[in-house]
């Protein structure tokens, strides 16, 4: 009787840890699912086929039951495409889910509060970026709510952001003053931008050489900018910073096809923190080399994404006019 009951027990048990593998290899399964739909959902966005974005996203959450962090990500990334596919009510929607979860997500909030921007729903938009405020880790915050109310035309509110977080005690940390001084160049206070950006970079701060760089150029002090950019490249001489230093000096050499080639790639880096310049000299290192068509090209495209910028503007008129006179020529 005693063998019986042990070889019952015995066997109860090789069920079980048959049950558990099964279990393990099929919750193993369903994450690898979820990772390549997750892959997909991506591609598909570089792609802009936004529609098999969504679906894909759809599919990769559907495998595991719960939201936690990889779903999170994927959640995000699902309402950034809804988001670039004009599908805003769904987006909030998605967004909605994230908050549910974890009612103090500060990322969660600003994201919906600018989907609620574009939906011309500027108080519920007001209401979120109060939220993420709230719950934020750190000042940046004041700088993305800034950057989204003032390209929505929303100056004076976006204004108030500023003000607001120079009414706060700076920190302690490197990242608290880099913070400040990027909002005193917003406002054009580059003496106080200078000394709180000399700071955070007293501090450990690398990158706030580059904007330690700008309040030197709103002050006039070129040289003193440049040693901020050579400092900043020392740091990191691989980063788009360098690329742009090194195309420049290949221009001014006469070099346009190495110049060319190092602004692009520079902007092909991972990381691109001077953008706009790189764009402006890509342009113009092609005008130089002759290449007006491309240089034309580049630049209705710049002047889309930089319409303050009214020297391109002006250029832009004038590589139309300089292809016209080349095509007249032929």
């Amino acid at each position: 009787m005693r063998k019986e009951k042990r070889s019952l027990l015995a066997q109860a048990a090789v069920c079980a840890a048959l049950i558990l593998l099964t279990g393990c290899a099929g919750q193993k399964e369903r994450l690898e699912k979820e990772e390549a739909y997750r892959t997909i959902g991506i591609q598909a966005m570089e792609a802009g086929d936004y529609e098999k974005a969504m679906e894909a996203f759809n599919n990769a959450l559907t495998q595991v039951k719960g939201l936690g962090a990889n779903e999170m990500d994927i959640c995000y990334y699902k309402a950034a495409a809804q988001f670039a596919a004009g599908s805003y009510q769904d987006a909030i929607e998605t967004y909605n889910a994230l908050l549910e979860s974890d009612d103090q997500n500060s990322d969660a909030y600003f994201l919906r509060g600018c989907v609620y921007l574009k939906s011309n729903e500027s108080e519920k938009a007001l209401a979120d970026y109060e939220q993420a405020v709230r719950y934020a880790k750190d000042d940046a915050i004041y700088l993305v709510i800034y950057k989204s109310l003032d390209g929505a035309g929303y100056e004076k509110e976006a204004d108030a952001y500023l003000e607001e977080a120079l009414e706060k005690k700076v920190g302690r940390k490197a990242e608290n003053y880099t913070v400040r001084g990027r909002i005193y160049l917003l406002k054009e206070e580059y003496p106080k931008a200078a000394e709180a950006l000399a700071k955070a970079v007293e501090k450990g701060d690398a990158q706030a050489n580059l904007f330690l760089a700008q309040a030197y150029e709103g002050m006039g002090d070129e040289k003193s900018a440049q040693s901020c950019i050579d400092a900043y490249i020392k740091e990191h001489p691989d980063s788009s910073v360098a690329c742009n230093q090194s195309g420049i000096r290949e221009m001014e050499a006469g070099n346009y096809k190495e110049a060319i080639a190092q602004f692009t790639k520079g902007l092909s880096m991972e990381e691109v923190t001077n953008e706009q310049e790189l764009r402006s000299n890509l342009i113009a290192a092609y005008e130089y080399s002759g290449d007006f068509t491309k240089a034309k090209e580049l630049m209705q495209a710049y002047v889309e994404d930089y319409p303050q910028d009214l020297d391109a503007q002006r250029e832009y008129w004038f590589l139309g006019k300089n292809r016209d006179e080349e095509k007249q020529k032929k």
